[in-house]
């Protein structure tokens, strides 16, 4: 084998390795991250990214409260302006309240350690001055982690809360796939991501809550799940 493609395999396995390990939130690379927990016991956490939204929040909340649910809501600064009494209402009902970044911008990736931080310190300063709780939840947009977030993840003391099912919800324009391709995966000590934005979300939530009840399982928020402080 030419030198030259030896370089070349040396450069695939690199870049693989560097996608995997910043695209897959679970890679636990340059961040740890909590995505599920071995055990027999039927529990499972459900949790929701992107909110509050208007409209969707309080319908999936209503669901909840319906199945006596309790979940974990990681919001972005940007919508909780605005929004402050439904994020209020998420607290008093007893759901954690996580951060998603202030703007869950694109770019947010690229930004520096120092930038990323300000942006983490925006959120939590504006949840704080709501709901009266400094947030130590944190999961990533796009559940992409690097270097830089590492860093600012370490002076905001910040924990990684994963998944181990994602819905795909944003991407699927039919609840019904939605549901189907979360009920293929569950199992005891899982933590489901979906998101408080999409058209048919508290019908997906509903039908999933059915069935997992149905099914035997307890739903339980991440921090037990984890057995991890929420708040500072």
């Amino acid at each position: 084998m030419s030198t030259g493609a030896v370089i070349l395999i040396i450069i695939v396995v690199v870049t693989a390795f560097l996608f995997y390990a910043s695209y897959y939130v679970g890679s636990n690379v340059f961040v740890k991250a909590y995505c599920s927990v071995k055990t027999d016991k039927k529990e499972i956490a459900i949790t929701f990214d992107d909110g509050p939204n208007p409209e969707k929040t309080p319908a999936i909340l209503d669901v909840l409260k319906k199945y006596d649910i309790k979940a974990a809501f990681f919001c972005i600064g940007t919508n909780v302006a605005g929004n402050e009494q439904i994020l209020k209402r998420i607290h008093n009902e007893g759901h954690i309240v996580g951060s998603h970044t202030y703007t869950h911008s694109t770019w947010f990736d690229l930004l520096s350690a120092r930038k990323m931080t300000d942006d983490l310190q925006k959120a939590e300063e504006l949840i704080f001055s709501i709901i009266g709780k400094r947030v130590r939840f944190f999961r990533p947009p796009y559940g992409v982690t690097d270097p830089m977030l590492a860093k600012a993840l370490k002076r905001m003391k910040y924990v990684v809360i994963g998944w181990s099912i994602r819905s795909l919800d944003t991407v699927k324009k039919n609840g019904e796939r939605v549901v189907q391709k979360v009920k293929r995966r569950i199992k005891p000590g899982a933590v489901i991501l979906l998101h408080d934005r999409c058209i048919d979300s508290e019908l997906v939530v509903d039908d999933i809550a059915k069935y997992v009840v149905e099914q035997g399982y307890t739903f339980v928020r991440p921090d037990i799940l984890f057995n991890l402080k929420p708040y500072d």
